[in-house]
């Protein structure tokens, strides 16, 4: 912008630049000179100090003094050398008011300097005197040059030209010295000023002998003459400057470039045209033709530039300028020189472009840098533009400088678009893919449909749908507000609670559909992706269970272009289908009753209701509603608006109908939508008026005394007739021994005496009139029999009492509490030593804020398991997970109509779960749902594949009886094995919170993902031995709690995913009553199989009795789900033989080592049993090959927090232990150290040649049913006086179970040292009974019958390897 010099003395103007008004407020900088003009002698200093508010500038009259910048500190400073002619501008102090400060210090000042310093605001476009800048004329005082030079001024002849409209010329002779007295030769009548020089009148110019003049001065006596102005009168005007090419050029290096800069002036106007270009100091090659030509209404003057051949530094801009007296013109070119061809392609508004459908044009624009220029081509999708049916429809247009503009956008403009371009001489080619997005406004489907117009009854459920498609997909949003109108631009809607205007723009106060926020019962809201109508819509679903109330419903889908909008008028109404007859009585009146018509219409739908009567000979089948009318009478009505249901109500009431009044009677009432009439028909029946007649007349009787006595007054009549009794005349009431039933219909007595003979009457009348019929009653015999016959009837009576209230109370007497029945059902107990059994329920805490679960939260499914109190069923939480998903979980609860007993003990079953704490081969607590507004739940872990029992039984076919030494399984038992070991890392603290119990129970373990579907996969030995070793760690962590199963069994082990089993207690939710497992005691029916001796005949339940039912839950894993003891009886001679030391024998796929464990664990001494934390640490060698170091943290404690409880059993076992236990199994079993990976051999004590087994036939693998409802194959009744006598033949003699006798027909040795000196040294005992049966060592490899014998004859076979037995 060219900067504007105005000087004004105002400090407040407005200025209108180029249409902008800048408004100033600021005061004008201030100079420290005393006065306007300021006269330095030649070669002198001029120093002047402008100070202002604002940043300051100084500006001088010799344009080509440079002038240097100093601070502050450097203008300090002194000048160095001799002085000479330099402009210096330096910082200086400011002062109040005026805090910036500009010095200007011009020395050695010449002639030329004379003129005006100007100090101005720098941050100001427009530089006013007076308002933003502030001027002073300073003469240079030159008397050797008292006239003076103008720039550019080189001779001693100037031309003044003078423009047709001027009224005064300035004769430009400009002083250096202010006083000087100035003549202008031939000239009179001008004014003289010594700042611009002499004025003289036009008039003076335009005379003909008049052709120049002189300014001539005399100073010191010397006489100085200025140069000679000519006059010389012009045009002024330049109408036109063009430079061609008028776009910029682009040449090759050896191209000729040519120029042409032309200028169209007014006849004999005066233009200098100059050139402007690079290297126009060098290039000597350029050539510059001027040209003039007069045209008929015009000059045409014209320069043009030349060069022949151009270079690379010829690149750059050229600018022609054309200056007349009145303006200069200037037109500017560029022009780019390339040394060789080449494309360059490069993206404008980036790789992906967005538009929106329905937009007029879109133009996807490319930068493209390319010499010369080369072929433009644009495809869409790999297909070219001029091929597709758009491009030929003139709908997508190519434009020049690669432009591809498409209009009437619409979504299947949507893809990628290519523009290629191609230097086919050159051999280049470029391309560029452009994504084109075209997104959709979003649009409901249903706006585009009648909405309806029907209201919505009162206690319905509905389900309000919107569907939406836009792109990007959008976000559907639910909101209500209350019924009423809504504010139209300072316009009220309807006041009749119709709101059909509302608009939703314009409807305020709107809320979130929150199922809590809201008076009508929301079930949910539902968002899903569905194919509609070809496309992939969003559809929205909003579930009202039960219509309350008339509220407004919006519906909006957005996304970030844009939204849509739909409003639902959900008004409830509790009329009817919104339109409703109703006559009293509804049953057919009768004549001379009251009849009232009611019709009722909704306020939202309905208006101008009308009551008609047809004529006789209208049919309603035949009429249509808006010509009823016609053909019926008008009744009249009391109309009545209904506020709470908003509707309307006009009754036309008959006080006394008539026959004459029955026909077809119509409601007409007219749509506030549609204005159309509606009609409701209604056929009144009247009913006759019937005097009252008898069906059957009363007869005559004789009856006995003390008999009963029954007569019925069967009448009829219209209405129905009101019956009286008379006996003799007198009227009859309801009375002792007398009574009327039916309306008095029937009159019955029940004991007759003497004086009930007589006459009797039965009344009957209405409106038409009364009938009556008698009969006589005659009663026979006399009243003192009757006394004789009641005495023997109380007799019997009180009789009857007492033998009921003795069977009450034997009944009493015998009943075991209920309490104790359904405490029995749970098998995981706390110990008793430790807690009474009835008292575990109280004695045990319950934090609801810990464990409470909502029932909202929950979602009930199939049952899982049922018995005779409880069941189990799988159920689906959500938000227990940190991903707020829905998870399967199993809940416990009780059967309809539980009673308090079984409430305990399923609340006894909580706390137990909640003091266990949680564990990975444990079911886990995940929380409850106690409050009494619901049934009360126990929600526990879910196992997808069932009871260990029936997941082996149902692996029959598909077992692998070698080990699978694959990676995969080698993983797999890496797996439990790391999962052990995080276990005990969460197990120190108890939940803080449900999602903390979830996460504990479960722990996130990185070696323990999913595997396969168990179904799918083979069972191997090495599954049977991690499922032993995993039940054996469970069972160590509830005995650290100080916990007793009592009925650890395949039953109740559940297998989850991963290999993980869990030990789990089924308690009120089996039923024992069915399930032949459970064998009848008494009033109890117990597990019989699983029991140890010591429950068995002594009711005692210890952690050892939870080992003997370890090594019974062993047999059933290695023979694959069968029962035990299979073909045995359970009667008296099983439980003798059981305590005499009789066993089962191995299952077929048992190792040696495993039948071992099994024997240690059946030991009938319970303390010379295995504890769980020696079976874990025994199991553990089996299943990593006895390197015992893997397993040492698996052995630790697994127990929660402490809980006062003492923790005898959490350590682990010690190295000391170990050996014991494992030198006992040795001496008893089989061979085996845990520590030494060797086998020991012998024993101290003499000792029986076999182990003694059940003699019936070993078990057969063979396919057969799993039973129904988890029941096994098994199981005898013994009755209570077969448990009788064995109790008390036990309590006789209290069995001695010591290791002398339980170990004779376990092992075999001979001498003291327990190892055989020669050839004939026997092998244990227990293998004899093995004979012809297969046997895999714990490296599972094929081991035979003799390979046992020969191991055991070798004499030196001190210490072997336990991967060679």
């Amino acid at each position: 912008e060219a900067e504007v010099f105005v000087p004004v003395a105002e400090s407040w103007l407005i200025l209108c630049f180029s249409g902008l008004v800048i408004g100033f407020s600021i005061l004008p900088p201030s100079l420290d000179v005393p006065k306007d003009d300021l006269v330095i002698p030649v070669y002198e200093t001029l120093r002047i100090t402008c100070r202002g508010e604002r940043t300051l500038a100084w500006a001088w009259p010799d344009q080509t003094l440079v002038a240097q910048e100093l601070n502050a500190r450097q203008a300090q400073e002194p000048p160095s050398g001799a002085p000479q002619r330099q402009a210096v501008v330096s910082e200086c102090e400011g002062h109040p008011g005026h805090p910036y400060c500009k010095r200007l210090v011009l020395s050695g000042a010449q002639a030329k300097d004379t003129g005006y310093y100007r100090c101005y605001y720098t941050n100001v476009k427009a530089i006013i005197d007076g308002t933003t800048a502030v001027s002073v004329y300073a003469f240079i005082r030159d008397p050797e040059q008292p006239f003076l030079m103008r720039p550019g001024q080189s001779s001693d002849l100037e031309t003044l030209l003078i423009s047709g409209p001027s009224t005064h010329v300035t004769v430009p002779c400009v002083v250096t010295v202010p006083d000087l007295n100035v003549t202008l030769h031939s000239v009179s009548d001008m004014k003289w000023n010594n700042k611009l020089g002499w004025t003289v009148p036009r008039h003076v110019v335009d005379n003909p002998m008049v052709l120049g003049v002189m300014c001539v001065a005399t100073l010191n006596g010397k006489e100085y003459q200025s140069v000679n102005y000519l006059f010389h009168t012009a045009g002024s005007h330049v109408y036109d400057v063009k430079l061609f090419p008028e776009d910029p050029v682009e040449l090759m290096v050896g191209d000729p470039l040519t120029l042409n800069c032309t200028a169209l002036v007014e006849f004999d106007t005066g233009v200098d045209i100059k050139w402007a270009y690079p290297g126009a100091e060098s290039n000597s090659v350029v050539s510059i033709q001027p040209y003039r030509e007069a045209l008929s209404h015009a000059t045409e003057a014209a320069s043009i530039l030349t060069i022949p051949s151009v270079n690379v530094t010829d690149t750059g801009a050229y600018s022609c300028n054309v200056t007349s007296t009145g303006s200069t013109h200037t037109q500017l070119m560029h022009v780019t020189v390339h040394e060789k061809p080449f494309i360059n392609l490069s993206y404008r508004n980036g790789p992906v472009v967005e538009v929106t459908a329905g937009q007029k044009s879109v133009k996807i624009n490319v930068n493209v840098s390319a010499y010369p220029t080369p072929e433009t081509k644009w495809f869409k999708d790999g297909k070219s533009i001029t091929q597709r049916s758009e491009f030929k429809i003139k709908r997508i247009r190519m434009h020049p400088k690669h432009v591809l503009e498409i209009r009437d956008v619409c979504r299947e403009d949507a893809g990628v678009y290519t523009v290629l371009l191609r230097n086919t001489a050159a051999g280049l080619e470029q391309k560029l893919n452009v994504t084109l997005v075209v997104n959709v406004v979003p649009q409901i489907h249903e706006k585009e449909v009648a909405e309806p117009s029907s209201p919505y009854p009162s206690g319905s459920s509905h389900v309000l749908t919107c569907t939406a498609f836009g792109l990007p997909a959008p976000s559907m949003s639910w909101h209500w507000r209350d019924w009423g109108p809504c504010v139209l631009n300072s316009t009220m809607g309807h006041g009749d609670g119709t709101g059909q205007s509302d608009g939703s723009g314009d409807c305020q106060n709107w809320h979130d559909v929150i199922p809590q926020n809201t008076d009508n019962h929301i079930d949910a809201i539902e968002t899903s992706v569905e194919v509609v109508d070809g496309r992939q819509k969003i559809v929205s679903r909003l579930h009202i269970q039960n219509a309350t109330v008339s509220v407004i419903y919006k519906c909006t889908a957005e996304n970030k272009v844009g939204k849509d909008e739909r409003l639902i008028y959900f008004y409830v109404t509790t009329v009817p289908e919104g339109f409703s007859v109703s006559v009293l009585p509804s049953e057919g009146p009768q004549e001379q009753d009251r009849v009232s018509l009611c019709c009722s219409a909704d306020n939202y739908t309905y208006e101008r209701l009308q009551w008609y009567r047809l004529h006789p000979q209208a049919l309603p089948q035949e009429l249509e509603c808006r010509s009823v009318h016609l053909y019926a009478d008008t009744l009249p009505g009391q109309l009545s608006f209904q506020a709470p249901s908003n509707s309307w109500v006009l009754d036309h009431t008959v006080e006394s109908v008539q026959l004459r009044d029955e026909g077809h009677y119509v409601c007409e009432a007219q749509s506030r939508r549609t204005g159309e009439k509606q009609c409701l028909f209604r056929y009144v029946s009247v009913k006759a008026l019937e005097a009252p007649q008898y069906k059957r007349s009363l007869t005559n009787q004789t009856v006995n005394v003390t008999e009963s006595l029954r007569m019925e007054c069967d009448v009829e009549g219209r209405p129905s007739p009101s019956l009286s009794w008379f006996k003799d005349n007198q009227p009859l009431h309801q009375m002792s021994g007398i009574q009327l039933h039916d309306a008095n219909r029937t009159l019955s007595i029940q004991r007759v005496r003497e004086e009930d003979a007589g006459l009797y009457t039965c009344v009957a009348c209405n409106q038409r009139g009364c009938v009556q019929a008698s009969a006589a009653v005659r009663v026979m015999g006399s009243t003192d029999r009757a006394n004789v016959e009641l005495v023997i009837l109380i007799g019997t009576g009180v009789i009857a009492v007492f033998f009921w209230a003795l069977l009450i109370l034997m009944f009493v007497c015998v009943c075991v509490n209920p309490v104790d029945i359904k405490t029995g059902y749970l098998s995981i107990i706390m110990d008793p030593g430790e807690v009474p059994l009835d008292e575990q329920c109280e004695y045990l805490p319950y934090d609801s804020s810990q464990w409470e679960v909502s029932r909202d939260r929950l979602r009930l499914g199939k049952v899982l398991g049922h018995g005779a109190f409880g069941k189990v069923m799988e159920a689906s939480i959500y938000g227990i997970s940190k991903s707020n998903s829905l998870n399967t979980v199993a809940v416990k609860m009780l059967k309809d109509g539980a009673t308090a007993s079984e409430h305990k003990a399923l609340m006894s079953e909580l706390k137990i779960l909640i003091h266990i704490g949680n564990h990975l081969n444990v079911v886990n607590l995940i929380g409850a749902c106690t409050k009494p507004n619901g049934p009360l739940m126990v929600i526990v872990e879910y196992c997808k594949y069932g009871n260990l029992s029936n997941f082996l039984r149902s692996k029959r076919e598909f077992f692998l009886p070698y080990r699978d030494r694959s990676p995969k399984t080698q993983s797999q038992v890496r797996r439990v094995i790391e999962a052990g070991r995080l276990e005990q890392k969460v197990q120190h603290t108890s939940p803080a919170s449900l999602n903390a119990s979830q996460n504990t129970t479960t722990p996130q373990c990185p070696l323990k993902e999913k595997i396969e579907d168990l179904w799918k996969t083979p069972l191997t030995i090495e599954d049977l031995i991690c499922y032993s070793f995993q039940v054996a760690r469970g069972m160590e962590f509830l005995a650290s709690r100080k916990c007793i199963h009592r009925d650890l069994a395949a039953r109740n082990i559940l297998l989850s995913e991963s290999n993980i089993v869990k030990i789990c207690d089924f308690g009120l939710a089996r039923d024992i009553y069915k399930d032949p497992d459970y064998v009848r005691k008494g009033n109890a029916r117990l597990p019989l199989k699983w029991m140890a001796p010591e429950s068995i005949f002594d009711k005692v339940y210890t952690s050892q009795s939870d080992v003997w039912s370890f090594g019974v839950l062993l047999w059933e894993i290695f023979s694959l789900g069968a029962s035990p003891y299979p073909g045995v009886q359970i009667d008296e001679d099983f439980c003798k033989r059981l305590k005499d030391g009789v066993r089962m024998r191995a299952p077929e796929t048992a190792s040696p080592e495993i039948y071992g464990i099994m024997l240690a664990c059946w030991q009938s001494e319970p303390k010379e049993r295995p504890q769980f934390p020696a079976l874990v640490q025994i199991l553990a060698d089996l299943l990593q090959d006895n390197d015992s170091k893997d397993f040492t943290a698996l052995n630790q404690s697994q127990s929660s927090e402490d809980d006062g409880f003492s923790q005898a059993s959490s350590r682990p076992p010690s190295e000391e232990e170990l050996r014991l236990t494992a030198q006992s199994l040795a001496t008893r079993y089989y061979n085996f150290v845990p520590f030494a990976s060797c086998v020991l051999v012998g024993s101290t004590k003499q000792s029986q040649s076999r182990v003694r087994t059940f003699d019936e036939s070993p078990v057969e693998l063979h396919q057969h049913k799993v039973p129904q409802d988890n029941q096994t194959d098994s199981g005898m009744v013994l009755s209570s006086e077969e448990f009788e006598r064995i109790e008390n033949r036990a309590r006789g003699t209290k069995s001695r179970m010591g290791s002398s006798s339980s170990t004779e027909p376990l092992t075999a040795s001979h001498g003291s040292s327990g190892w055989s000196t020669g050839p004939s040294r026997p092998r244990p005992n227990f293998f004899s009974q093995l004979s012809g049966q297969t046997f895999y060592n714990n490296e599972y490899g094929h081991l035979s019958e003799e390979g046992f014998c020969d191991f055991f004859s070798s004499p030196d076979a001190l210490c072997l390897a336990s991967s060679n037995v």
